[in-house]
């Protein structure tokens, strides 16, 4: 289904984690809102509450190892916060100011504590979300200037919202979904995440665990 939406989910050269192949995600975001439906719906209900509540998981509820976004996004732009001092505090500011940026960071930290590979369709699905939200910010602009596209570019918000709110909560879904199966890293049969198997990328020795 995810090859519909005809985006490369090869990952770019640079990700870090491109060789990971230790294990898969539980569930990919595309069958995340099945295999953990509860977990979809809070996300899309309350997704700054889920945030909050997935970090804290996450970090196995010892607060000393927060920081925002845990330095995986802009982190000289935060070295500055505080967060030692409270950062119960700075995590919900964190869910309410930088909430995507939170939730991906909360991914991608749970994604390289486990080496777990990335998924292709994963890939798309984030790609198509960020294609929306910078055609509905382009379309803004030119809105601004050409009142015939106002209505368009209001279209086009609607869509890009409705895009973000179901990529978020499915994103959301899928990292609270591992954290419920295997609380820490070394709760997957015996398997740590010292030794990582190279293989090539795309190629999983096994499909995704049929849903729950």
């Amino acid at each position: 289904m995810c090859d519909c939406l005809c985006f490369n989910g090869a990952p770019v050269d640079e990700d870090p984690r491109i060789h990971f192949n230790l294990r898969q995600w539980e569930t990919s975001m595309l069958n995340s809102c099945c295999n953990q439906p509860f977990g979809c719906c809070l996300s899309m209900l309350c997704p700054c509450c889920m945030v909050i509540h997935i970090r804290r998981r996450a970090l196995q509820y010892d607060m000393s190892r927060y920081s925002c976004c845990q330095g995986l996004i802009c982190a000289s732009c935060f070295e500055c916060c505080p967060t030692e001092n409270c950062p119960c505090f700075c995590l919900v500011l964190e869910a309410l100011l930088f909430e995507s940026c939170a939730l991906s960071a909360t991914r991608i930290y749970v994604q390289e504590e486990r080496q777990i590979v990335t998924d292709p369709c994963d890939n798309r699905i984030i790609r198509f979300n960020n294609l929306m939200q910078l055609l509905s910010c382009i379309c803004n602009i030119l809105a601004i200037f050409f009142d015939e596209l106002r209505l368009i570019a209001q279209i086009i918000d609607l869509i890009a919202d409705i895009v973000y709110c179901l990529t978020q909560a499915c994103m959301q879904a899928q990292t609270y979904h591992e954290l419920v199966l295997h609380p820490t890293p070394g709760d997957y049969d015996g398997v740590t995440t010292t030794t990582v198997v190279t293989q090539p990328y795309g190629n999983p020795k096994s499909q995704y665990p049929p849903s729950y």
